[in-house]
């Protein structure tokens, strides 16, 4: 009888043991957040750099508007 408990004990230890065998781990996870952080920075500095070129773009567009308000006026092609 006690050699039937001890199997069983045994055979739930070695379940127990192969399930744990596929959980992840602290330094998966680890490297996982660090690769999402990584990721998360490299999309933030994106989006920066592109307002900061929209910017730069509206400003020159508003530059080049004005030209064009001037030369047309000059031609006299402005509308009045």
């Amino acid at each position: 009888m006690e050699e039937e408990i001890l199997d069983k004990i045994l055979t739930k230890v070695i379940e127990i043991d192969d399930r744990l065998d596929s959980f992840i781990t602290k330094e998966y996870l680890d490297v996982r957040l660090n690769e999402l952080i990584t990721s998360i920075d490299r999309f933030a500095k994106l989006h920066e750099t592109l307002d900061q070129e929209l910017v730069a773009l509206r400003s020159r567009y508003e530059r080049l508007e004005e030209r064009v308000e001037k030369v047309e006026q000059k031609l006299g092609l402005a509308a009045t």
